[in-house]
């Protein structure tokens, strides 16, 4: 059984030749980026918070939503130019030498994909300015210390135990604003990315969540 996964200009010339047109040869197909992964995470935040009261569970996977919004938005900024800046730095590293020696020689590209941590890349924004912003990112102590209690709640939501965990309404929603703030901040870093509209969305999701966490005591 062949599992090779196609390459994008192998998907393209494939629809091509089955419609005998070049239009939207990936219409039929779902793409996944950092990007659309940060924003559409974020209408899911929006989307349990409005439900949460007749079910509780949803403000945990508000939390769980919009965490992986955070994480995604961290990758997509820090990818940079050469869409490596969120690799472990063995794998960064491993990058660098490849761009050096494939100037002068024919080598092969360095195996694998791995993603620094959620606080490896945390720490790498906060420490190091970003390529296409030359900035670093501003978090507070106060705010670093919202996103660690986000880090425990969707750590016990996508990983669960077999026992009972009871978690006050408050703890999680004075994080999801913070989070949502972040990610808006993140995802602005790489602005000339947005799609029409999503930079829209991505605002109405941030005022929306800070509405609804205003309202739970």
């Amino acid at each position: 059984m062949n599992d090779r996964r196609l390459t994008i200009q192998e998907i393209l010339d494939s629809e091509i030749e089955e419609r005998g047109s070049p239009v939207d040869p990936l219409a039929d197909y779902v793409e996944i980026t950092p990007r659309s992964l940060a924003i559409i995470n974020l209408s899911d935040c929006k989307n349990h918070l409005e439900c949460w009261r007749t079910e509780p569970l949803r403000l945990a996977l508000a939390a769980k939503s919009v965490h992986l919004a955070l994480q995604s938005a961290l990758i997509d900024a820090l990818a940079g130019s050469a869409n490596i800046g969120a690799y472990e730095p063995k794998l960064q590293a491993a990058y660098l030498s490849y761009f050096e020696e494939s100037r002068e020689s024919d080598v092969p590209p360095p195996k694998g994909d791995r993603i620094m941590t959620f606080p490896d890349l945390l720490a790498r924004a906060m420490e190091h300015p970003m390529e296409w912003s030359g900035r670093k990112l501003e978090v507070t102590e106060d705010e670093f210390e919202a996103l660690q209690k986000l880090t425990f709640v969707r750590h016990h939501v996508e990983h669960p135990r077999p026992r009972f965990h009871f978690v006050e309404p408050l703890y999680i929603a004075a994080t999801l604003p913070i989070a949502a703030r972040v990610t808006r901040d993140l995802l602005d870093v790489v602005g000339h990315h947005y799609k029409a509209h999503e930079r829209e969305r991505v605002e109405e999701c941030l005022v929306a969540i800070s509405n609804l966490c205003s309202e739970i005591r």
